[in-house]
């Protein structure tokens, strides 16, 4: 009986292995994403490319400039025919970088046709700090909307979460035309405007901030809502945290 239960438990683990092993099939969206944003080495990349990105087939990928260093996280946020966009966040020693992958499916075979990042200018970095070291102004509705402006995604995520009767309060003021405790609850969360956008009906936008081209914020859907697409050239990042609210990134 000992013998069997010791031959079943290496079966599992040698299946667990396999499993371990051959996480990603090869030439599959997650295997592409993984070699890009994880291996120390790509060689075939070029082949792995299109559109904008056949222009940085002499670039390191970011697993390469990476070396080894950092943990790799990444999970679908689009999926539309034949093109896919996952959210990837690199962990680096008490940093957070996310990153977006653009994959479209070409021949049968999938190429990442673009990447992105929410880059933020080092000045707003530079006034957060200043702001920091005035505990007048540290405590200010400006100084949080700029704090949110710089979270992570899981930041935001979890900043959202432990805010969420106050989003839905939100909602509730704007629906009833209660600019007053609208405009208080928009300080108290460290939010910019609320408003609707004609081109997309059955969305009430959340913004946190707009600094230059960069904005980002929160979108509150109703059932047949008009959401905004992930796209390259504008908004590269739209994810549902619960149902009917979503986090954007746009620029």
């Amino acid at each position: 009986m000992k013998k069997i239960f010791l031959n079943i438990f290496a079966f599992i683990l040698l299946f667990a292995i396999q499993i371990t092993a051959q996480q990603f099939l090869p030439d599959s969206p997650e295997w592409l994403v993984d070699k890009f944003f994880s291996k120390t080495n790509f060689p075939e990349k070029a082949e792995y490319y299109t559109g904008e990105m056949l222009n940085e087939t002499d670039q390191p990928t970011i697993g390469e400039e990476l070396n080894g260093k950092g943990e790799i996280y990444f999970h679908q946020i689009k999926a539309v025919n034949d093109e896919i966009v996952f959210a990837v966040e690199v962990k680096l020693e008490n940093k957070i970088i996310d990153f977006y992958s653009y994959l479209k499916k070409e021949n049968d075979k999938w190429k990442i046709f673009a990447t992105r990042r929410f880059i933020i200018p080092d000045f707003v970095f530079q006034v957060l700090d200043s702001l920091s070291k005035q505990p007048s102004l540290a405590d200010s509705s400006f100084y949080l909307s700029l704090q949110l402006f710089t979270m992570n995604d899981a930041q935001l995520k979890n900043y959202f979460m432990s805010n969420l009767d106050s989003f839905n309060e939100l909602i509730s003021y704007f629906d009833q035309g209660n600019k007053e405790g609208g405009d208080k609850l928009l300080a108290y969360l460290g939010l910019n405007a609320i408003f609707f956008d004609n081109n997309f009906p059955g969305c009430v936008f959340v913004m946190i901030n707009t600094i230059q081209r960069l904005a980002n914020g929160f979108i509150f859907a109703t059932e047949n809502a008009k959401l905004p697409v992930i796209s390259v050239n504008e908004f590269i990042y739209v994810e549902e945290v619960v149902p009917g609210w979503f986090i954007f990134r746009s620029m």
